[in-house]
């Protein structure tokens, strides 16, 4: 899934208020991502940002709700998960995401996160 389906299904699971919604995405994303031919676990975590923060806002422990899911996918991808959803200060901005007011409701929107160097003197 790229940022934007991520976006889109994080979203409507919010707005649902459904962990049922939320896995069976969780669960599209990890079959599309585990037969691709190329992966970057840096990537990976950018896309796992808004399922873990969405999970948590709908009361659910992320590791619980997406372990066994996690663990049908890639090796890879059940270790990039596995490290992730432990990691402490997880924060839609430090991934690069927000959520947004929408006439629809609230939803998750994905800025590339920015770096600028200092300048030397």
């Amino acid at each position: 899934m790229q940022p934007g389906s991520v976006a889109r299904e994080t979203s409507a699971a919010l707005r649902e208020a459904s962990a049922d919604r939320l896995q069976a995405a969780f669960a599209a994303h990890v079959a599309h991502v585990s037969a691709s031919a190329t992966w970057d676990a840096r990537d990976e975590m950018l896309s796992l940002t808004p399922f873990v923060d969405c999970a948590r806002r709908l009361g659910a422990d992320p590791a619980i709700l997406f372990g066994p899911i996690a663990a049908d996918g890639a090796p890879w991808l059940q270790r990039t998960f596995d490290s992730f959803v432990r990691r402490p200060g997880i924060t839609l901005a430090a991934f690069g995401w927000s959520i947004v007011e929408t006439a629809d409701g609230p939803a998750y929107e994905f800025h590339w996160p920015s770096w600028s160097p200092k300048q030397g003197r």
